[in-house]
């Protein structure tokens, strides 16, 4: 059985040396990993397959996917970890990184992919570069630092997507289970859920290469509730934390999560919780 690790931060990177063994077992973890092999060579397995890696080489892996690195000659791996809170709780990330420049998703397709996802050859410098400027300032504590790394971030996943959608254009949806393709679907809600033109039913089958006369009928079918209703629900827990873990009014949650307006979000609140806002705060 596989083992599974675990990150506090939402954001992190670490790099190391594999001479003759990776040093970890096969697992599988409870974030994203981007993993950028600097050098070396040998074998990367990734769920069910086996494939050869080299220097240049960038692995997406996903919470779902298990996998190990067999090393063949001695290689450096730079790794940068993070969280679906990332997308979450940043909403300034949000805006600024994904409403502005209406980034594609990178996370939703990429667990089909099992070789590395540099599409485009000369992507690969620009990703390493970025790699790189993350890791510098990951432990800066200069002011805006924290700015200064979700921009950098951002477009660490921009160029990355490009290539990853580049890489799955011409594959079948036939390859992921209706399981697979609904908890991706519900991520993605999850993580723009506070940007109206990314869930929108016809963006949404543009990201998932599905018509948008099926999309409804494929939620409601394989998660047993309506778009509508789940994202309701999922603003509903994002207005939960913020009422437990911050120091924001009702009307200023109320207008961070997009109702119309504090009377309206009481209501939406009292419906699904049973209390109101103050209540529960």
């Amino acid at each position: 059985m596989s083992q599974r690790f675990y990150i506090t931060k939402d954001l992190d990177v670490i790099e190391f040396d594999a001479v003759s063994e990776w040093g970890y077992p096969r697992h599988k973890h409870n974030f994203f990993e981007i993993t950028f092999v600097l050098k070396g060579s040998g074998q990367h397995v990734l769920n069910d397959s086996i494939v050869h890696y080299k220097t240049g080489d960038i692995f997406f892996l996903t919470p779902k996917d298990e996998h190990e690195f067999v090393v063949a000659e001695p290689s450096r791996f730079g790794i940068i970890k993070f969280t679906e809170q990332l997308f979450l709780e940043k909403s300034t990330f949000s805006a600024q990184v994904y409403g502005q420049s209406k980034i594609e998703t990178v996370i939703f397709h990429s667990n089909i992919i099992a070789e590395s996802v540099v599409y485009y050859e000369n992507d690969k410098h620009q990703l390493t570069g970025l790699y790189h400027l993350i890791k510098a300032e990951i432990n800066n504590k200069l002011i805006y630092n924290r700015h200064v790394l979700t921009e950098l971030f951002g477009a660490l996943l921009m160029v990355l997507s490009r290539n990853i959608k580049a890489s799955v254009k011409n594959r079948s949806n036939d390859t992921i289970s209706d399981k697979e393709k609904i908890e991706n679907i519900l991520a993605y809600i999850r993580q723009h859920v506070l940007n109206k033109e990314f869930i929108n039913i016809k963006h949404i089958a543009e990201v998932f290469y599905m018509s948008p006369n099926y999309v409804s009928t494929f939620i409601k079918k394989h998660a047993g509730i309506s778009m509508q209703q789940y994202v309701i629900q999922t603003k509903i827990k994002m207005a939960e934390r913020l009422l437990k873990q911050s120091n924001l009014g009702v009307n200023q949650i109320a207008d961070k999560l997009g109702f119309v307006d504090a009377s309206h979000f009481n209501k939406i609140f009292k419906k699904y919780t049973g209390k109101n806002p103050s209540q529960f705060k």
